[in-house]
């Protein structure tokens, strides 16, 4: 997504890869507040993909806008 003046933007994703049998699941948290975070395997990604969404709610940079977000 572009960001345009007055427009929407990306402010954080996160990223999840499940790939097939026999290889390892991974997931990334990214935000704009300077978090940048990746993990392999599949308890690890869990694990991350709760962290993001805890991430959402305390974020400055999310909280304002948390129903746009």
């Amino acid at each position: 997504m572009t960001a345009t003046p007055g427009g929407p933007r990306i402010v954080a994703l996160l990223r999840i890869s499940a790939p097939g049998r026999d290889t390892t699941p991974s997931a990334r948290s990214w935000c704009s507040c300077g978090r940048d975070l990746v993990a392999y395997g599949q308890r690890r990604a869990a694990a991350l993909i709760e962290d993001h969404t805890r991430h959402r709610t305390t974020c400055p940079l999310l909280a304002d806008g948390k129903d746009a977000a």
